[in-house]
């Protein structure tokens, strides 16, 4: 791997997978990973932390793979069995991301650095360090709210997202990319005495009696082979078939040779048209691939409805990273937005790719009666901002489009209503009613710090979700509401247990991470 003049800044993603059978599949589904990242507090808010990438600087006159797989090991030694480190099998580049700000004509490079399958190794939990997290879970939480990462993490985690999906579809790239490196795979290396350049070279690596001389002699008399081909895929576990995947025959074969004088250069407008087909074939592509998003755009009901019914994803991000409620907000298509939301059960704070909400489109789009609609769900984030750190209210007031006054006025008045409030009860059947500054969006976080509890207090109780039968200790970005709308189907992923006769509750629970030390005292 090269060194690139260009590229200062190396972000580092350490992935595993859960388990073996993932790697075969030829199916996507990110819960099948985890992924390495670091806990750093936000500048200026103590308490506050946000999650980042692995990163590290190129050093121009060293080789990119081995530094990087050498800087994995060094940064998770603290956190492994044995202070041994995590040894990556190899290092791949995935993309460059442009910086912006003071290193705006530079770029940052994300390489991928996959490691062994998960197994029951239990790593050390050290502040400052690294810990895996399950992709699923961080991919959730990055297309709901930016706040919890650097902004440069975030569009990274998005494309690898995204990368990963396109590659489980390749055949064999996935088993290829998690296999044992090279030099893991070699089992017996035997070095062949008769070639030794040197007197002795080879005396101190032969343990069969023999000395290099006599070894010499006999293999010199037993064979005269000049050359060794070794078979590189011999031995080895990757996957391959012999079947035919695809055929293509020339229809000019056996023709004989062409009348050149018959070829004709089509004209220069031809050529113009032809560069709109290819525009158009792109357009075609994509309302064959997705056809919710199609709907949404053009706000036809009954297609919309129709699609719904057969279980097509609300959720599904197009080639723009663009949902379908996304187009249906900018393109002010009121009933397919409602339709969405009801029936669809799409969530009203969804992110794009840029971190921007449907409030966002409908707000920049100038839609009032849609502003209205997002602003009534119960769940939505009035205080939601996107990449750039910018409200709903501040792209309404810089793109003035349509009825932006009246949809301004409602923002506005969005502001100051009263926030909605959620119970978190306590062990002895009291509660405590806690206000809910961002709808859904709320984290667990945010609910601790409404509850105006003591510093100290803080650090041995955090928010639970029980229902009769199980409870789910949260994370600190984890957001309650969002668990308990989608507890259904949390029962159904981790118990056999009837939905139906589980009703989740948010509890203040002693913290099971809390060490015996800290509680004693």
């Amino acid at each position: 791997m090269g060194n690139p003049e260009n590229i200062e800044d190396a972000y580092v993603a350490v992935i595993r997978p859960k388990n073996t059978a993932s790697l075969n599949s030829r199916e996507y589904r990110a819960k099948s990973y985890e992924i390495l990242l670091h806990e750093v507090p936000i500048e200026g808010q103590k308490k506050k932390r946000k999650k980042v990438l692995l990163e590290t600087k190129l050093q121009g006159n060293s080789e990119i793979t081995q530094g990087i797989l050498d800087y994995v090991v060094e940064t998770t030694k603290p956190i492994s069995p044995a202070n041994q480190g995590i040894r990556g099998k190899r290092v791949v580049l995935m993309k460059t991301f442009p910086l912006d700000g003071e290193k705006t004509g530079r770029e940052a490079a994300l390489f991928i650095v996959p490691s062994v399958v998960k197994d029951n190794t239990k790593y050390t939990y050290t502040p400052g360090c690294p810990i895996f997290y399950c992709l699923q879970d961080i991919m959730r939480v990055c297309s709901e709210s930016s706040t919890h990462f650097a902004t440069l993490t975030a569009r990274m985690l998005i494309a690898l997202d995204k990368w990963l999906d396109e590659r489980h579809a390749q055949s064999h790239f996935i088993p290829a990319l998690f296999r044992p490196s090279p030099l893991e795979r070699i089992k017996t290396n035997v070095i062949n005495p008769a070639y030794a350049t040197e007197s002795g070279q080879t005396e101190n690596s032969l343990h069969m009696g023999y000395s290099a001389l006599e070894i010499k002699s006999k293999m010199l008399a037993l064979e005269k082979a000049d050359t060794c081909i070794y078979n590189p895929l011999f031995g080895s576990d990757l996957q391959y078939t012999n079947r035919v995947d695809k055929v293509v025959i020339n229809p000019y074969f056996g023709l004989g040779a062409p009348d050149y004088s018959k070829i004709q250069i089509p004209k220069q407008e031809k050529w113009q048209r032809s560069m709109s087909s290819v525009t158009e074939d792109k357009e075609r592509q994509w309302v064959d691939d997705f056809p919710l998003h199609r709907s949404a755009c053009e706000g036809d009901s009954e297609l919309l409805n129709r699609l719904l019914n057969e279980r097509f994803s609300v959720n599904q991000l197009d080639s723009d990273h663009w949902a379908p409620i996304h187009y249906a907000c900018w393109y002010g298509k009121v009933e397919a937005t409602r339709i969405l939301l009801e029936k669809g059960k799409c969530n009203p704070n969804l992110l794009n790719g840029q971190l921007s909400s449907p409030l966002h489109f409908a707000a920049g789009g100038g839609h009032a009666e849609i502003v209205q609609i997002l602003l009534n769900h119960p769940e939505v984030d009035r205080h939601i901002t996107d990449q750039q750190g910018r409200s709903p209210l501040n792209i309404c007031e810089e793109n003035k489009q349509n009825n932006w006054e009246e949809a301004a006025k409602l923002l506005k008045e969005a502001i100051n209503k009263p926030y909605e409030k959620v119970r978190i009860y306590r062990m002895d059947g009291s509660y405590r009613s806690v206000e809910l500054k961002h709808g859904n969006n709320t984290t667990v976080q945010q609910i601790m710090e409404g509850m105006r509890l003591s510093q100290e207090t803080q650090q041995y109780f955090t928010i639970w979700i029980c229902s009769e039968n199980l409870s789910l200790q949260l994370k600190p970005y984890h957001k309650p509401l969002q668990h308990v709308r989608d507890w259904p189907e949390i029962l159904s992923e981790l118990t056999n247990l009837d939905p139906q006769r589980e009703t989740p509750q948010l509890f203040l629970r002693r913290d099971v991470r809390l060490p015996l030390e800290v509680e004693k005292k």
